[in-house]
C-alpha cells in the first residue's frame, strides 16, 4: 500500500471528508505551500522529535518551528530532532524525507500544536513530494484523536 492509500483509508474509517491536492514537486514545506497555493500557516508540517525513549511527530503549521522547551516542559520530557534516516523508519512507504500529515495512520505517536486551530482548513502532507491532503478544521480533534495538544510553536527563525 502506498501512503497516499493509507491516509485515505484512515481518513475513510472515520467518515472524515478530504481532497486531495496535486502541486508540481517541491522539497521542503515552504516551497509546497508556494506551489500548491496554500498560505504557510494553512500547512500542517511533520516534525519528528526524539525523546529519551520515544519517538513522535510534532504537527506543527509550516511558517513555524517546534520550541523544544516549551514542548518539554508541558510534556516533562527532553525532546530534539530526531536523525534523518528515523523518517525512512517509520514511513517506509513515503518518499525520502516525507513525514506524512497523519502519523497516527503508522503507528506513531504525535502532539499537535493549537495554532492549527485557528485555520478553516488544513493541508497535510500525502507522503509523496507532489500531493497534499486537504481537511477542515472542524475535523481535526476527530482526526487527531486524544493525541496531546498544546502551544509549543514559534516563529520559524529567519537564517
Amino acid at each position: 500500500m502506498n501512503a497516499l492509500h493509507r491516509i485515505e483509508r484512515f481518513l475513510d474509517e472515520r467518515m472524515i471528508p478530504f481532497d486531495v491536492v496535486a502541486h508540481p514537486h517541491t522539497q521542503t514545506s515552504l516551497a509546497t505551500a508556494r506551489s500548491a497555493h496554500v498560505d504557510t500557516s494553512r500547512l500542517a508540517k511533520g516534525v519528528l522529535l526524539a525523546g529519551h525513549d520515544c519517538l513522535m511527530v510534532a504537527m506543527i503549521p509550516a511558517d513555524q518551528e517546534v520550541h523544544l522547551g516549551r514542548l518539554g516542559l508541558d510534556h516533562g520530557e527532553e525532546f530534539s530532532l530526531a536523525e534523518g534516516k528515523r523518517v525512512e523508519e517509520l514511513f517506509p512507504d513515503c518518499e525520502p524525507g516525507v513525514i506524512p500529515g497523519l502519523p497516527q495512520a503508522w503507528g506513531v505517536e504525535m502532539v499537535w500544536d493549537d495554532a492549527l486551530m485557528a485555520q478553516p482548513d488544513l493541508y497535510l502532507e500525502a507522503g509523496d513530494h507532489e500531493r497534499l491532503v486537504r481537511v477542515e478544521t472542524k475535523y481535526l480533534r476527530d482526526l487527531f484523536g486524544d493525541a496531546p495538544h498544546c502551544h509549543f510553536c514559534q516563529p520559524r527563525v529567519r537564517h
